[in-house]
């Protein structure tokens, strides 16, 4: 399942009607692993990719990548439908699109979409944080399930393209 907006106040504009807008960007963390109980450095990639059906209904998708090591890259992916255990929400206005959810018990994650005039490109911001009076924010892994402390997310890198169609196949 896909998360998904309905709401008349955060409609995507009709310019995005059937489009597909994709981030891309890099996570530098400090955070403990399945390995180290004490905070190590950690290089992830992360992906927001969002469909706007004709109807001008928004469907979303993250997707993070780390590297393991010797045991490879690590891939997943959350999707959820909005109001059913999901507080990812993607939400518009004017030429911007900013979608927020929350990162573990004491943190979030916020991305936002400026497009050009004519909704034929983007460019992107993503912000990690945590709440300032909490050490770290405890994460449950979208790649390998297990739980995490991450004390410090620096995100760079982000990218940002438009295209037709949908990009969960369909």
């Amino acid at each position: 399942m896909l998360a998904v907006t309905t709401s008349g106040a955060f409609a995507a504009p009709a310019q995005l009607y059937g489009k597909s807008v994709t981030i891309s960007w890099t996570e530098n963390r400090m955070q403990t692993t399945d390995r180290s109980a004490a905070p190590v450095s950690k290089t992830a990639q992360g992906r927001l990719s969002v469909y706007v059906s004709d109807k001008g209904r928004a469907f979303s998708r993250v997707s993070m990548a780390v590297d393991r090591g010797r045991r490879g890259t690590g891939f997943g992916q959350r999707d959820a439908v909005q109001g059913e255990g999901s507080a990812r929400s993607v939400s518009f206005s004017g030429n911007s699109m900013t979608v927020a959810a929350p990162r573990g018990d004491a943190g979030a994650m916020m991305i936002r979409v400026t497009f050009d005039s004519g909704f034929s490109g983007c460019s992107a911001k993503v912000v990690s944080g945590k709440s300032s009076n909490a050490a770290y924010t405890r994460i449950h892994s979208i790649v390998t399930g297990g739980t995490y402390d991450f004390y410090s997310v620096q995100t760079s890198g982000e990218s940002c393209s438009i295209q037709g169609g949908n990009v969960f196949g369909n």
